[in-house]
């Protein structure tokens, strides 16, 4: 009997010890998954850029595997989905134009096409693949040809080690981008400072602050992403920024010269004031030896012919 109770309580202690430990892991499976998914200071979940990526892919291999209904579904899918980087974006246009296209879907693959000649306007189409293929991508080359404005961004910089601004013109012909996210950093590494510019501002400006000590190269980027927030275009990147370089200005010489221009600057600066002065002191220097010089009769003096005759003075 005793043999039998110890051997039931060990099966107790058994059966609690795994269902205690089943119950650790079903409870720290959810908040795993909830720490890969969670993104620090973005939209986008941090586990979505891979599972995009890896779906990506996947629609290439379909596609190299002449697999064209699979790879157009898995690509459609994908840009459904969003949040996709800038190159993800092209790749999954790539093969949506030209599946559709394969696919006798006309009107789908030159909309593709014009939206994958929006984010890679130098894109080349195989010339193997035939007019089936060729024939919507002209249309859709024409079509971009037709707009008041080539899609892009551009960024200009006012910079110094003071402060300044980036001035961002987005080309949006087509009214895809829905907000531009421009980030920047005084360092060549670590976090960046993000601002979010608003569709409708066609032409923005993103103030600079001054920079740290020592500092003078400013990495800076700014994305236009569309509703579903991949980024359609794009200068620069988080991991590819662009850069610029700040005019090197004194704090202590750059307040001092503000003061003096502020305060009209002083007098002694001026060269009018020394021409000015300069010409009192020379008049003022004759008229004082006039008043000082001794009082003495005036001269005068007379002038005779003189006439010789010979050598000798004439009678």
């Amino acid at each position: 009997m005793g043999t039998l109770r110890r051997q039931r309580t060990r099966r107790r202690r058994g059966f609690a010890v795994c269902a205690s430990l089943c119950g650790l892991l079903v409870l720290a499976k959810p908040e795993a998954q909830a720490q890969r998914t969670k993104a620090p200071g973005g939209n986008t979940s941090a586990s979505s850029a891979p599972i995009a990526s890896t779906d990506v892919e996947t629609a290439e291999q379909l596609y190299g595997k002449l697999d064209y209904e699979q790879a157009n579904a898995v690509a459609e899918r994908v840009a459904k989905r969003g949040g996709l980087t800038h190159e993800q974006l092209a790749r999954t246009y790539r093969i949506l134009a030209v599946t559709h296209a394969i696919l006798d879907k006309e009107e789908q693959a030159r909309d593709a096409f014009l939206q994958l000649l929006i984010c890679d306007a130098d894109y080349q189409a195989d010339s193997n693949l035939g007019p089936k293929v060729n024939m919507p991508l002209m249309e859709a080359r024409g079509t971009l040809r037709s707009l008041p404005s080539r899609p892009g961004i551009d960024v200009a910089t006012t910079l110094s080690t003071a402060g300044g601004s980036l001035r961002i013109a987005t080309r949006d012909p087509t009214h895809v981008v829905r907000r531009v996210s421009v980030g920047f950093r005084w360092a060549s590494s670590g976090d960046y400072a993000v601002s979010q510019i608003s569709s409708s501002e066609s032409v923005a400006s993103v103030e600079i602050p001054a920079a740290p000590r020592g500092r003078t190269r400013l990495d800076f980027y700014v994305q236009a992403l569309d509703e579903r927030d991949s980024i359609v275009l794009e200068a620069g990147s988080p991991n590819g920024p662009k850069s610029a370089f700040a005019e090197v200005v004194d704090r202590g010489t750059s307040r001092r010269a503000k003061l003096g221009d502020e305060e009209g600057g002083s007098i002694f600066s001026s060269p009018l004031f020394w021409i000015v002065a300069g010409v009192a002191v020379a008049g003022a220097g004759t008229a004082g030896y006039f008043v000082l010089r001794p009082n003495a009769a005036p001269t005068s003096a007379s002038l005779s012919p003189l006439l010789l005759c010979g050598s000798e003075r004439c009678n």
